[in-house]
C-alpha cells in the first residue's frame, strides 16, 4: 500500500519516442519552422508553410508547432517593425502597423492556447 507522500507525487511521464516515420516528418517541420523564423523566402511562401504548419499543428501536437510558429510570428513582427522605421509614406505605415498587430495577435492567440 503506498504511503500518502508516494501518492501524492505524480510521476513525470517521459516523452513517448516517436516512430522514424515521425521522427522524419519532425525534422522537416522543425527546420520549416526555423526557416519561416529567420525569415527565408519571400512572404507568399512563407504564408504557405505557415498554413501547413497551422494544419499540422492539430494532427501533431507532440511535434510542438504552436511554439515554432509563435516564434515566427513575434519574429515577422519584428521585421515588420524595422521595416516601418524605414517608411515615410503613412499608409504605408498604417498597413505595417496593422500587420504587426495581426502577428502579434497571432502569437498571443498561441501563447493562451499552449498556457490551456
Amino acid at each position: 500500500m503506498a504511503t500518502a507522500d508516494e501518492q501524492s507525487a505524480s510521476p513525470v511521464s517521459a516523452p513517448k519516442p516517436l516512430s522514424a516515420e515521425l521522427e522524419a516528418l519532425k525534422g522537416v517541420v522543425d527546420a520549416l519552422l526555423d526557416e519561416l523564423r529567420r525569415g527565408s523566402g519571400d512572404r507568399e511562401k512563407r504564408r504557405q508553410v505557415e498554413e501547413w504548419m497551422k494544419a499540422l499543428a492539430d494532427k501533431y501536437p507532440e511535434f510542438g508547432i504552436d511554439a515554432g510558429l509563435r516564434a515566427y510570428y513575434l519574429a515577422e513582427a519584428e521585421r515588420l517593425r524595422e521595416e516601418f522605421g524605414r517608411v515615410t509614406d503613412l499608409g504605408d505605415k498604417l498597413t505595417i502597423g496593422r500587420t504587426v498587430e495581426a502577428y502579434l495577435d497571432k502569437a498571443g492567440e498561441l501563447s493562451r492556447r499552449e498556457r490551456g
